[in-house]
């Protein structure tokens, strides 16, 4: 062979030999969003594992004006792979660019929030945008809706109820054309009652035959925490996601407005109520809620992963 091509060979080697450990790394980081998709936690402690977690809330109540690339760079920094939009219409403008910058920085966005206010949700101008954005982008959230707190309010629960189920029926069909699930959001009062919520997705699976999901938010669950199991049964085969805060039994029936919201870690039963989630069932996603007025959203992710952390260790030591 001659000395020219010999040399030539081994250069070649060699800079094959030099690219490896870069090339490694980013085929295993490719590979690790399915991984964590995939993730189905074996204790009452896995539920709170880093893959099982999503960051929820992080723009409503922050009162820290930050660009789309300092939110994703700020979720990202906490360990977060996974993330929620809450697409209230002053955001819906920054859905797609902010996918976009959560998707730089190795974050999904598991699932898309929405108001809706008419019986033909379909055709509202945010909830056509969002399904146009995700659309075009090729990705599936789930769709978490619900109504306005006081939609209906004057209305006899009869009708009420059938309203709901056909402006949910609307929004189903047309979140199934997309490919994503619907899921109702439970935002307490009337509406999150569970004779309700169960009431409205059987009357959406007759209108439609469509499976509809419900996601359950521990702040709004307080008139739930003297038979937590029993409404965890009932809901368990429709369970899509649970958000977690800190809870206090002495505020187990609470059915005020103004939801008591903490940090998780702080309260003296959350501990409790993910124990009783696991043993119902549960192995889908928990939401780090940031929900406090004024409390920018760095900080309370902050102190809600350090007191995930700390039950963590507490859940698995009790096994």
């Amino acid at each position: 062979m001659p000395a020219s091509l010999r040399a030539a060979l081994i250069g070649a080697v060699g800079l094959s030999l030099l690219l490896l450990p870069a090339v490694i790394p980013s085929l295993l980081a490719a590979d690790e969003p399915a991984a964590e998709r995939d993730f189905v936690p074996q204790t009452a402690a896995e539920l709170l594992a880093p893959e099982n977690l999503t960051a929820w809330l992080v723009m409503f109540t922050d009162p820290t004006r930050r660009t789309v690339e300092e939110r994703a760079e700020m979720v990202a920094r906490h360990g977060f792979r996974k993330v929620g939009f809450e697409a209230f219409p002053k955001y819906v403008p920054l859905l797609e660019e902010q996918m976009e910058a959560y998707s730089q920085h190795g974050i999904e966005t598991t699932c898309v929030y929405m108001v809706i206010e008419t019986q033909t949700p379909s055709k509202e101008a945010h909830v056509t945008h969002i399904f146009d954005v995700l659309e075009r982008r090729g990705e599936t959230p789930d769709i978490w809706a619900m109504f306005s707190r006081n939609s209906f309010k004057d209305v006899p629960e009869q009708e009420r109820m059938e309203k709901l189920i056909e402006a949910f029926s609307d929004l189903a069909r047309r979140a199934e054309k997309s490919g994503c699930k619907l899921a109702i959001y439970n935002y307490g009062s009337w509406f999150g009652e569970v004779d309700v919520q169960l009431g409205v997705i059987e009357g959406i699976r007759g209108e439609t035959g469509i499976d509809v999901g419900t996601v359950l938010n521990f702040h709004r669950g307080h008139h739930l925490m003297d038979d937590f199991p029993e409404a965890l049964r009932r809901m368990m085969p429709h369970l899509v996601a649970v958000n977690i805060n800190g809870m206090n039994s002495k505020d187990a029936g609470y059915r005020g407005g103004g939801a008591k919201i903490l940090p998780v870690g702080q309260g003296d039963y959350e501990q409790t109520m993910l124990q009783q989630l696991f043993d119902a069932g549960y192995r889908g996603p928990i939401g780090i809620i940031d929900h406090r007025n004024g409390i920018d959203a760095d900080t309370a992710l902050s102190e809600n992963l350090q007191g995930v952390a700390r039950l963590r260790r507490v859940l698995a030591s009790d096994k």
